[in-house]
């Protein structure tokens, strides 16, 4: 297994959005126009997952001050699942990268959807750990009740809660710009209201 950065992010645009379409619910995908833009920033980066010369995935991430990054889109294609490679696609991301680790969003548990369970279970079986953080994935109709989990790359290191904060906040003003109501968001976040 193998990654291939994009380099021309803005000329692969409509192949990247294309496949977040395709993996992604509404509630999670981000408008294309404000995808766009996202992709001029240097510090998000999207990289295809390929095995044996085959895309068989990708991902998307942005970079925090504190090298960790946000993995922003992470998917396996419908075709490849099942098969190890999105357990293979992390363990290499550990090996070739130098980041701390990554945080990820990650729906609450729905028994009524096990697609929720299973999601848990592998970033967990990973090494990803739940923080105890009121996390609201900011979009168009608001926002999302979601789970923040961080996966150390190195030396199990975890953030301490200011410093996810600083990413989050850090996370809103580059990659969720768009949302009108961020700053209640963020307020919500810091301060949950019981």
């Amino acid at each position: 297994m193998e990654f291939k950065e994009e380099q021309d992010k803005i000329s692969s645009f409509n192949s990247i959005y294309g496949k977040i379409e395709k993996q992604f619910p509404i509630s999670e995908r981000k408008p294309e126009n404000s995808l766009k833009k996202i992709l001029t920033n240097k510090r998000y980066k999207v990289f295809n997952i390929l095995e044996n010369s085959s895309e068989c995935g990708y991902f998307t991430f942005f970079e925090f001050m504190d090298n960790t990054i946000l993995i922003d889109y992470f998917a396996i294609y419908p075709q490849y699942h099942s098969n190890g490679f999105g357990t293979k696609a992390f363990e290499l991301m550990k090996k070739t990268f130098s980041y701390k680790g990554c945080f990820l969003e990650v729906e609450k548990i729905n028994h009524k959807e096990p697609n929720t369970i299973r999601r848990i279970n592998f970033y967990t079986k990973l090494g990803a750990i739940k923080l105890d953080i009121n996390y609201l994935y900011p979009n168009s109709e608001g926002y999302l009740p979601m789970d923040l989990y961080f996966m150390p790359f190195k030396n199990k290191y975890c953030p301490e809660r200011t410093n996810v904060m600083k990413n989050i906040e850090e996370a809103f003003k580059n990659i969720h710009f768009d949302i009108k109501n961020t700053q209640e968001i963020l307020s919500q976040i810091k301060h949950p209201i019981d």
